[in-house]
């Protein structure tokens, strides 16, 4: 499983040996682990407002605990 890092993202890249966020990077938050209970929070895709449960596991899942839905891609635009 991927871990979650401090800026919010799920960690989807590798620096050496650590997972980091390359959306992020190089903020220090891109490349520090996290724990955070998703249990009960949802996600929206930003696009089409599809929601389902948060998870690490979701293309570009964004952590966003100062709202109310946690944030992902669907594909709903394509992945090219």
């Amino acid at each position: 499983m991927k871990p979650l890092m401090q800026c919010g993202h799920a960690a989807n890249a590798w620096h050496g040996t650590e997972p980091v966020c390359a959306i992020c990077f190089p903020d220090p938050k891109a490349g520090l682990a996290t724990v955070v209970d998703l249990d009960g929070r949802m996600a929206e895709c930003p696009y089409c407002h599809h929601k389902q449960g948060s998870s690490l596991g979701l293309a570009f899942f964004q952590h966003r605990p100062e709202q109310e839905t946690d944030s992902f891609y669907d594909g709903c635009r394509g992945w090219d």
